[in-house]
């Protein structure tokens, strides 16, 4: 906050010696009547007597103070309770359970993901979570399609033993 107060300063700087420095008066008129209306957010002021803009630096050092203020005050939920409280107005206090910051990939045993992938497959064949179980687990697809659930149960869901049947498949199918 400090840095873009700073840089909103020295634009009030420049310009006040834009305004200052010019020697014609219709380009101090066209700068008078733009500027009118941003004094506040530009940290100047007008004087008429003399015609000229002024930095107005009570400004910036109030924004910067009110952000200090309301930093503390809202910094904590603590100061506005007790602020309340000490008015006589009722406050709520919720308990918040924190929740771990990463959320984690558990990978599924191959059981598991088969089974999942065979009940999405049976209920929602274009359900996205088969997507995502074939890229953790690329065998669960061969292993739907060409065996089947009640093969892949009678192989124990035994990764080796599956991937034996399903190249004894191709041979058998290289063979005709």
């Amino acid at each position: 906050m400090k840095a873009k107060t700073d840089e909103a300063l020295l634009t009030a700087k420049e310009t006040v010696e834009l305004f200052n420095g010019a020697k014609s008066k219709r380009v101090k008129d066209n700068l008078r009547d733009n500027l009118k209306h941003d004094l506040n957010s530009l940290y100047v002021r007008y004087d008429k007597e003399k015609d000229e803009f002024i930095i107005n630096d009570i400004l910036p050092k109030l924004e910067l103070y009110n952000f200090q203020i309301n930093k503390i005050t809202y910094g904590s939920g603590l100061s506005i309770t007790r602020g309340y409280e000490d008015n006589g107005i009722d406050t709520i206090n919720k308990d918040y359970i924190r929740v771990k910051d990463s959320i984690s990939t558990k990978k599924f045993s191959f059981k598991d993901a088969f089974l999942k992938y065979a009940d999405l497959a049976e209920s929602h064949p274009y359900a996205p979570g088969l997507i995502i179980l074939e890229q953790q687990q690329p065998l669960i697809k061969l292993a739907y399609e060409k065996l089947g659930v009640e093969k892949v149960k009678k192989l124990r869901y035994v990764k080796k033993a599956i991937e034996t049947t399903l190249n004894c498949l191709d041979e058998d199918k290289t063979k005709e």
